[in-house]
């Protein structure tokens, strides 16, 4: 059997690994649920944001659906606070699973996005289109990349418990 590595050590001697590992068998279905609520606040508003940007429902403005962005980053940070601790819980199951690494890739690509639109004029541009006008080709681009990333984290995501690694440490 292989040694664990360093940060495996160090991840399962901490109090949040301790916690997940003791809890009542209950508390990791309702993590899900609760992950499965934020990734839903998520994909229901950046994914319609997306959507509208990309020509769908333009009798909204881009700038009103924008203002439900907020409930999605509200998700966002759920699901990031679920992901450390069921990566903590279980750190070997995820580090390396190759949907994992999959969705840590795609998150990336998500991230570089959003700066990309955030960064750019192209908020500036948005928030100043009204109802029935179309999305710059700029526009289209970066929320093609978004909606397609996010439902490729969401595929990922459920796909690790599928393609959990053959070994474990």
């Amino acid at each position: 059997m292989d040694q664990i590595a360093p940060w495996e050590v160090w991840i399962r001697a901490t109090a949040l690994h301790a916690f997940v590992q003791q809890q009542e068998p209950w508390l990791w279905p309702l993590m899900q649920s609760l992950h499965y609520v934020g990734g839903s606040l998520l994909l229901g508003t950046v994914g319609l944001f997306d959507l509208r940007l990309l020509g769908m429902a333009k009798g909204v403005s881009p700038a009103a659906m924008h203002k439900l962005i907020r409930f999605g980053i509200a998700g966002w940070c759920l699901n990031l606070m679920l992901g450390i601790v069921f990566f903590f819980g279980h750190p070997d199951q995820y580090f390396y699973n190759n949907s994992f690494r999959l969705k840590m890739l795609f998150m990336t690509v998500a991230g570089l996005n959003i700066l990309a639109f955030y960064g750019t004029d192209a908020f500036v541009q948005m928030k100043k289109l009204p109802a029935g006008a179309a999305a710059t080709t700029r526009m289209k681009v970066i929320a093609a990349i978004s909606l397609s990333m996010w439902v490729a984290i969401l595929m990922c995501g459920r796909l690790i418990t599928f393609f959990r690694p053959p070994f474990f440490h």
